[in-house]
């Protein structure tokens, strides 16, 4: 018996139920019979909620992170204009109320009588960052604006004016017009290294009074991370005489990070000296111009008055060490 081969059947493809061929790289394409239009609007408004709730947890300084450098700008030019209006209204009304606008009055360093020389260094371009150098351009501002509200402003410098330092400045308008004497020479080249005193927070000398024959020098230089002896190189490097500011003396800080070392910004320490300047006692001079986030204590030379929390009143030290309940008892003992 013969054996019979199996029949052949052939199969004709079917254009309605065709099959779909697998592509070269291993990967199936998308079925006719599936609807793609329609899958994709789907993904999409997944992303888009998934997008609108991711924004909802964000927290607020994270969205604004998230804004253009445009958009900030156009908010801050919003507020400006809101707080421009509104001090205008304020003064609408207290010239309605018979209330007299005192006039800020500005006098230039060529008239004043007080010839202290105090020199911004700006020296430390390299050492700063984009960012920094802006920190420190807004600090140099903030010593200008001091030093024209003085009555007898001091005679302010600014060395080493050249670079990165001058091409952020030029940002400001009218700044190379500015009541200050721009140096681009190192300070120990337009002044003679007897009469220099450069103020470091690293020195172990302490300023007990201000020389109106000195020219004293701050160090231009804002880092988050502080460089420890910088400025105190240079003055060493150059052989110069270093002093730091008397703030150990008059306050005790409460944090044993503030105690080892005290590093105040520019304008700080240039409005401290004014003060000093102007006839203020060191003491008053540092009650008035200390962060108040710097929390700390003043005990007086007699150790009888304390002053706490940036408070402008000082306080018996009796009566911050006595309790409240204490305190009560005394006063009815007394009576």
């Amino acid at each position: 018996m013969m054996n019979e081969s199996p029949e052949t059947v052939d199969i004709k493809p079917n254009h309605d139920t065709d099959t779909v061929a697998v592509k070269e790289n291993g990967k199936r394409p998308l079925d006719q019979s599936e609807d793609a239009s329609e899958s994709q609007p789907k993904i999409c408004k997944l992303d888009n909620e998934s997008d609108a709730n991711q924004s909802n947890t964000l927290s607020k300084r994270k969205r604004k992170r998230k804004l253009t450098k445009k958009q900030r700008r156009q908010m801050w030019l919003e507020v400006m204009a809101k707080r421009r209006e509104t001090s205008k209204e304020r003064k609408a009304q207290m010239r309605d109320s018979g209330v007299e606008i005192p006039i800020v009055k500005t006098k230039k360093m060529a008239n004043s009588t007080c010839k202290q020389r105090i020199v911004l260094d700006m020296s430390y371009n390299d050492l700063m960052s984009a960012k920094d150098l802006c920190k420190c351009s807004n600090q140099l501002l903030k010593c200008y604006c001091v030093n024209r509200r003085m009555d007898n402003p001091m005679q302010l410098y600014v060395s080493s004016y050249k670079g990165k330092t001058k091409e952020i400045m030029a940002k400001y308008k009218g700044s190379e017009f500015w009541d200050i004497k721009y140096l681009e020479n190192s300070f120990d080249k337009e002044f003679q290294k007897e009469e220099i005193v450069y103020l470091t927070s690293d020195s172990l000398n302490v300023l007990e009074s201000i020389d109106e024959n000195k020219v004293y020098i701050i160090g231009g230089l804002v880092n988050r991370k502080p460089c420890k002896g910088v400025s105190l190189k240079v003055a060493n490097d150059l052989g110069i005489a270093h002093a730091r500011l008397p703030i150990d003396e008059h306050i005790t800080m409460k944090t044993r990070k503030m105690q080892t070392r005290t590093i105040l910004s520019i304008n700080h320490v240039f409005e401290i000296i004014s003060k000093v300047v102007s006839g203020m006692s060191w003491k008053e001079a540092l009650i008035g111009t200390f962060p108040q986030k710097k929390m700390f204590s003043v005990i007086d030379e007699e150790g009888l008055l304390e002053y706490e929390n940036c408070s402008l009143e000082y306080k018996p030290k009796e009566e911050i060490e006595c309790p409240e309940s204490r305190k009560n008892e005394n006063i009815s003992v007394e009576n």
